[in-house]
């Protein structure tokens, strides 16, 4: 479904401040794969994200979404394909707009903008009804502006708006990494829910060793902007984190270094 096929990317060319972010690297996704991706700080995990959205193009190699090569197509071109979450609550959302608006907005991605963009009676029920599952109480401040919201329930919403037209892909780009524990893990409770029940092809960054081996059917594992590590279904589920650290200091030639990966 996904296939992402060489790409490389290096920033500030020739200069002092080189950095070569991706090195040739691939990734095929199944429909309905939901693959969790960790790696140290610096090995191009949101790079990855970031090449695959059209954030910025790519140096080399392709991508393609569901056979079409989208690799040349800009960002705003490639959001009727993907829906994605960023790490920021504060992204993702108009804060200045309401609640209901913000899911309208949502329920066009992909659309040429036009006239008559007001919200049916039809609309505000059934967007009622999805606020009502995140069990939050959103489902009762429809008028309340986002920027008004905790950053929990400002990321869940953003998970509903990126799901809401069940895009070929979700990208999720540590999404929980700015909130407490116990928002965080009912926002991966909630996130575990929707990509199971729409079946959504999914990549999903985290910086938790223990959520990479708890959520998904596949992990993968990114070190100097290559995947090193890809394992899924049954062997997936039996690893644990000293299995893991096992496997990088195997494939890599050298420990684990990111704090981040080894205390979350």
């Amino acid at each position: 479904m996904l296939v992402v096929d060489n790409i490389s990317k290096t920033f500030f060319p020739g200069t002092i401040n080189e950095k070569r972010a991706l090195q040739g690297l691939s990734l095929h996704l199944k429909p309905g794969d939901f693959a969790t991706v960790i790696g140290g700080n610096g090995a191009g995990k949101s790079t990855m994200l970031n090449s695959i959205a059209g954030v910025f193009p790519i140096d080399s190699g392709k991508v393609l979404i569901d056979g079409e090569d989208i690799t040349k197509r800009p960002e705003h071109k490639r959001a009727k394909y993907i829906g994605r979450v960023f790490q920021d609550p504060m992204l993702g959302t108009a804060a200045g707009m309401m609640i209901e608006e913000n899911l309208a907005l949502a329920a066009r991605r992909g659309e040429t903008p036009g006239l008559g963009w007001s919200l049916s009676s039809d609309q505000h029920d059934r967007f009622y009804e999805l606020l009502k599952e995140l069990d939050l109480g959103l489902e009762k401040r429809m008028t309340a502006k986002v920027g008004l919201l905790s950053g929990g329930q400002r990321q869940a919403l953003t998970l509903l708006m990126a799901t809401l037209k069940k895009p070929k892909l979700l990208l999720l780009d540590e999404h929980t990494a700015a909130l407490d524990p116990k928002t965080a893990a009912k926002v991966l409770a909630l996130t575990e829910k929707i990509v199971t029940r729409d079946n959504l092809t999914t990549l999903m960054i985290t910086h938790n060793m223990r959520d990479a081996l708890r959520y998904g059917n596949r992990l993968i594992m990114l070190h100097n902007g290559r995947v090193i590590i890809d394992v899924q279904g049954e062997e997936k589920q039996h690893l644990e984190i000293p299995d893991l650290l096992a496997m990088f200091e195997k494939a890599s030639g050298s420990e684990m270094a990111s704090d981040r990966l080894l205390l979350g």
